[in-house]
């Protein structure tokens, strides 16, 4: 015996209905990932927007005329939204750099709140070159500093660090 007609448009029938009841799912799934997507996009995009470091001041260790280095120490302040100095990359003369606690250290801070600041020391040969340090935050927006030292005699036995450029970007 076979199937009648109508018991075969009822299976088919039924079938329809769970693929039709599949692919809804699926398509509701998809509009969700979707839009949880864009809500995470623009989270993103509004943080990069509001965030802002600024270079507040900075102080140095010169050990002296017989030693050949110095230690320049950064007060970066936050003037934007909160960050997450665990998250940041720093990258020192081009070539990126980890808070080894030696020659560049980073104040340790989980959190760095609207109006606090951090300091990062790092340690550099007294020369005429121009040093930069750029602090990438996790926002994709980063601060850059460009230093130099600069003899004030002519014996070059006293000298100082001075700020060549600084600028904050996003990219």
């Amino acid at each position: 015996m076979g199937f009648s007609i109508s018991a075969s448009f009822a299976v088919i029938f039924i079938a329809s209905i769970m693929a039709f009841g599949t692919l809804y799912i699926s398509l509701e799934n998809t509009y969700t990932s979707i839009a949880e997507s864009v809500e995470a996009y623009k989270e993103t995009f509004i943080k990069s927007q509001t965030s802002h470091l600024t270079l507040q001041g900075v102080s140095y260790v010169d050990p002296g005329s017989d030693v050949s280095i110095y230690t320049i120490t950064f007060n970066i302040s936050n003037n934007g939204s909160t960050l997450s100095p665990k998250y940041w990359d720093f990258v020192r003369d081009g070539q990126l750099k980890e808070p080894d606690g030696s020659t560049l250290i980073v104040e340790d801070k989980a959190y760095l709140l609207p109006g606090e600041s951090i300091l990062i020391r790092t340690t550099e040969v007294k020369d005429q070159v121009i040093h930069s340090l750029i602090i990438a935050t996790e926002t994709g927006c980063s601060l850059k500093v460009e230093w130099k030292w600069i003899w004030l005699d002519v014996n070059q036995t006293t000298g100082q660090p001075s700020i060549v450029g600084k600028a904050w970007y996003c990219s």
